[in-house]
């Protein structure tokens, strides 16, 4: 019995909170669905929010908003090349304003009681905006006539350029000079209509974002693009080719650098005519009157800056030898007119060959060991020297060059090079952008040699030397001969047999010098020479198998030769300069002068002095 009236009474307490959880719950819905006459939450009409308004409300703010917008703004349209301005009076819009209140008003009092709890929800939540297009009155007729009218005179259909020529290429075989002064020529006309580009205005899409600006209530000004196919850009170039002549420019031959003549070319400059292109519109017609058209590179302007500037002259005198004479001309007249191109090594062996017998070369002094005998092709080294003298001077790269053995006269001390067919050579690179030509020749009693080019006229070389050690002088010798030897080789008693040479050795320096000033720019050590003494050897009538003493001379001689030179040999140097350089280097060569051909080698073969 207990337990029952427990139950029931649970049961009773259940009850009472059910019926009070829905009356709470029936008071609830009964205020949320009851009308306060107001318009729903974010019901929105142009961006403005009418939510909250009562419809007088809604219908004053939304009266102001149209009379600031839609009675008094005007809507402009801009095309790439026109303008159009839309005005209140022209569309002859207008808002109906009570209806597009009524319709925020109704907004969510329609349907059944859910479907307006469920609007009146969704209004607290989001936003609603109303259809205001339905609302206005705008005149669509005119706006679409004023956009076809435009889009009718923006329209053009595709045309292409034509070009068109008439008359003929006259005569082209003259110099350009010559040819633009003659007033008879009859010159071809180029004629040239621009095509025209296919344009295209799309009317709806414009008219739409029209109405769209209306209806957003958003007065920016509409920028609209046409639809554009260009005609084909002119290619001038094969215009030119098709219908024109060329120029040629004169043409240099690297092997002989013989100029082949410039040609003349007949038509129209191209960057002249793509600038008067630019301004030209679509369809205008323009008339071009061709001409002749002169060569970037003429035969003139080759050889005015081939070989234009002597870089370096050079003249060195020569003993009197008849056979050395020779081979210095057969040697000079190989070398003469040769071309060196930029970047291209000069070799004086290569281009003189060996020389020979059967290529006229004669016997002449060369040395042997420290001896002195003819050889043939004696004597060419002094062609060699005075080219390595002017090519340094020419500021040229050195790339092969050997001193001889013994210091030589006819060129300042280190500014000699000596070769041997097989052995040693003497080579230059033309360093410079531009052809060099060496012209050589004998003559007068000289070796000539000029390099032609192309000078840097902002500096000048000047070559100097200085000794670093020396003169070291050789001793007197001796050596005894018989009287039937001796009148054998043509000598007698007190015959100098072999000459002596000072050593020394010098240091070469090229010295740049500006032009204008005369200032010393800078100076770099060219070369280090090494030049070596050589005894003075004199011949003695008497008994070869006699003993002699450490000069060689015959010990049972007592009284010297007549000839017996002075502990100071007469013959030695009498040139020396009194003021040989020792630390400052000068151009002026210290002359040793000896009794025969002051020629010398390296040490090695036998060099063609």
């Amino acid at each position: 019995m207990k337990r029952k009236r427990i139950i029931a009474i649970c049961a009773g307490v259940l009850a009472l909170v059910l019926l009070g959880a829905a009356g709470i719950g029936l008071y609830w819905y009964m205020d949320y669905t009851k009308d306060d006459g107001l318009i729903y939450s974010n019901v929105y009409a142009f961006d403005l929010n009418l939510g909250g308004m009562t419809p007088e409300q809604a219908k004053q703010a939304l009266r102001e908003l149209a009379a600031e917008s839609f009675d008094t703004k005007n809507l402009t349209i801009e095309l790439p090349d026109a303008t159009l301005m839309l005005s209140p009076s022209s569309t002859k819009i207008s808002l109906d304003v009570d209806a597009l209140v009524d319709e925020a008003y109704a907004y969510g009092r329609t349907g059944s009681r859910w479907e307006r709890t469920q609007a009146k929800t969704a209004a607290m939540l989001t936003s609603f905006d109303l259809d205001v297009m339905e609302h206005m009155s705008i005149d669509l007729t005119y706006i679409r006539q004023v956009v076809d009218q435009l889009a009718q005179g923006a329209e053009s259909q595709l045309t292409q350029t034509q070009v068109t020529f008439e008359g003929e290429t006259p005569d082209l075989n003259r110099v350009y000079e010559v040819a633009i002064e003659d007033d008879d020529v009859e010159h071809m006309v180029m004629t040239i209509t621009m095509g025209t580009p296919y344009r295209h205005l799309d009317t709806n899409a414009l008219v739409d974002r029209i109405l769209k600006a209306y209806a957003s209530n958003r007065f920016d000004t509409i920028r609209e693009e046409y639809t554009v196919t260009e005609p084909d850009a002119l290619d001038l170039e094969r215009l030119f080719l098709e219908n024109c002549t060329a120029p040629v420019n004169a043409i240099l031959n690297e092997e002989t650098y013989e100029v082949t003549p410039e040609v003349l070319g007949y038509g129209f400059d191209l960057e002249t005519l793509a600038e008067m292109l630019q301004s030209l519109k679509p369809g205008e017609t323009m008339e071009v009157t061709c001409s002749f058209l002169p060569a970037d590179v003429t035969m003139d302007s080759l050889e005015e800056y081939m070989f234009q500037d002597v870089l370096a002259e050079v003249d060195t005198d020569h003993v009197y030898n008849p056979n050395r004479t020779h081979n210095l001309t057969l040697a000079a007249n190989a070398i003469n007119g040769t071309i060196i191109r930029p970047g291209e090594v000069f070799s004086f062996n290569r281009i003189v060959g060996e020389r020979t017998t059967e290529k006229g070369y004669k016997g002449a002094p060369i040395y042997v060991g420290e001896a002195t005998e003819d050889g043939v092709g004696g004597g060419i080294c002094q062609v060699a020297s005075t080219i390595y003298y002017a090519a340094m001077l020419a500021d040229l790269e050195i790339v092969e060059r050997s001193e001889h053995r013994y210091l030589v006269d006819y060129v300042p001390p280190g500014m000699d090079a000596t070769i041997y067919w097989g052995s040693l050579d003497f080579k230059f690179r033309n360093n410079t952008d531009y052809p060099i030509r060496v012209d050589a020749s004998v003559s007068g009693g000289q070796v000539h040699v000029k390099l032609y080019g192309t000078d840097d006229p902002s500096y000048y070389i000047v070559m100097k030397y200085e000794t670093v050690s020396g003169p070291h002088y050789g001793e007197e010798k001796y050596k005894v001969f018989s009287e039937e030897e001796a009148k054998r080789k043509g000598y007698y008693d007190g015959y100098v047999i072999q000459t002596a040479y000072a050593g020394r050795t010098v240091n070469t320096y090229r010295c740049r010098y500006d032009s204008v000033t005369g200032e010393q720019i800078s100076s770099e050590w060219e070369a280090k020479s090494v030049f070596q003494k050589r005894d003075r050897i004199i011949c003695v009538i008497g008994d070869p198998n006699a003993p002699t003493d450490e000069d060689g001379r015959p010990i049972e001689t007592t009284t010297e030769p007549t000839t017996e030179p002075t502990t100071e040999p007469t013959t030695e140097p009498t040139t020396e300069p009194t003021t040989e350089p020792t630390t400052e280097p000068t151009t002026e060569p210290t002359t040793e002068p000896t009794t025969e051909p002051s020629e010398g080698d390296s040490g090695s073969g036998e060099p063609e002095v």
